[in-house]
């Protein structure tokens, strides 16, 4: 037998010269068949005997599109439920909280960090609380004493609380600028011009930044005010001219109040001064009268005896001592004499000059008495220019404040 010859159970078979099968091209077909039939087996396919040629198969067609469907719905429902549940996944960042709502309704607050919802079921809303807001406010309006001005406040603020923040109130934001301009509007009413221009600005705004406060606590909004600052105040411009002779007269009248209390600080200690030393004066005058009355009276207790025993001696001495003091500091005397119209004049220092002994007059006694008539005029004169100056310093040597604008 030649060696291409086939022998009785290769028939129809090729072989080599060698005597193998002859290797022919692979069959995709066949290897796509097996690949499906691993699949099923994996799966739960049941191979069961088919056709001729003593080959292995599944049972029937049906049985294996059935198979393959369920492999087709088992990938599609892992795969949604992979998407869901990364799809529920979400990071709250540092100065955020987030709000959980299930179905609607209200289930926690989340702090910053990974968390998870229900996607469909439950829905979350960040919110910063740690971010500040500014709104401004202002406008013209009254102030206490009927004066226009237009004020105007910088209300800063955040969120502290996201859940009344997000729930108590349908606009908080607007809700706060309201609450603003009823504040301010509040406390500028109560407070004088001034006070709002210049001396009550700090008072004014922490009056304010209180009650805004103190009604979005009531509202319950979630809301903390951080800083509330007076802004730029002045009065409108259609009365600026009016105004501006206001401020004028203030500061004059301001002017005129520090002239007169300093002209007053200045008067009072010179009155009290003068007050002290004229009370003193009295007070010396008073025990000046007091000591010579007391003098006066022991020397007639004195004389009391005598004149009980000579009165008429008494009262004659008592007569002529009281000429001889009379007498002693009057240079000139006028006589009237009785039935007749001449008057004797006495000149009574001429006539002492005459009765005394002239002194003897030396060099040097004359030059003593002349330095010391010198001395004693230079000190009249000195004393009486020290009166003069006393008696004319007064209220009118005082510079007074001076009036007008």
């Amino acid at each position: 037998m030649s060696w291409n010859e086939s022998g009785g159970d290769d028939k129809g078979k090729k072989k080599d010269p060698w005597g193998n099968n002859e290797a022919g091209p692979p069959n995709i077909d066949e290897a796509l068949k097996q690949l499906q039939r691993k699949l099923r087996g994996l799966f739960g396919g049941q191979e069961t005997p088919s056709g001729t040629g003593g080959t292995t198969g599944f049972k029937g067609n049906a049985s294996g599109q059935g198979s393959g469907k369920t492999l087709s719905f088992g990938l599609i429902a892992i795969a949604l439920a992979i998407v869901y549940v990364i799809s529920g996944i979400y990071i709250v960042g540092p100065a955020e909280e987030a709000v959980v709502l299930r179905l609607g309704r209200y289930v926690t607050t989340e702090k910053p960090g990974p968390h998870w919802i229900a996607p469909f079921i439950e829905t979350r809303e960040i919110v910063n609380v740690q971010e500040v807001k500014t709104i401004e406010r202002g406008g013209p309006m009254l102030t206490k004493d009927e004066n226009i001005v237009n004020a105007n406040i910088a209300v800063q603020y955040r969120i502290n609380n996201p859940k009344e923040f997000l729930f108590n109130i349908v606009n908080p934001e607007t809700s706060l600028k309201q609450v603003a301009d009823s504040a301010l509007r509040a406390v500028v009413a109560q407070s004088t011009l001034n006070e709002v221009l210049t001396s009550g600005r700090s008072e004014i705004g922490a009056e304010i930044s209180k009650q805004v406060q103190q009604m979005l606590n009531n509202y319950k909004a979630g809301i903390e005010v951080s800083d509330l600052a007076m802004q730029q105040t002045k009065a409108p411009d259609a009365v600026k001219p009016a105004f501006d002779d206001a401020i004028k007269a203030q500061q004059d009248e301001e002017r005129l109040v520090n002239e007169a209390q300093a002209y007053a600080h200045k008067i009072i200690p010179i009155a009290e001064g003068r007050a002290i030393r004229t009370v003193e004066e009295a007070k010396a005058y008073k025990q000046q009268v007091i000591l010579g009355a007391e003098g006066r009276t022991e020397k007639f207790a004195k004389l009391l005896p005598e004149y009980q025993r000579a009165p008429k001696v008494t009262r004659e001495r008592m007569y002529l001592d009281t000429l001889q003091e009379v007498y002693s500091t009057t240079p000139k005397i006028l006589i009237d004499v009785n039935g007749g119209n001449n008057l004797v004049y006495l000149p009574l220092d001429k006539i002492m000059q005459q009765s005394r002994p002239a002194p003897v007059e030396t060099s040097a006694t004359k030059d003593e008495e002349e330095n010391a008539a010198a001395n004693a005029e230079r000190n009249n004169q000195g004393m009486a220019a020290q009166r003069r100056i006393e008696e004319r310093t007064g209220y009118d040597d005082i510079e007074r404040p001076r009036g007008g604008a």
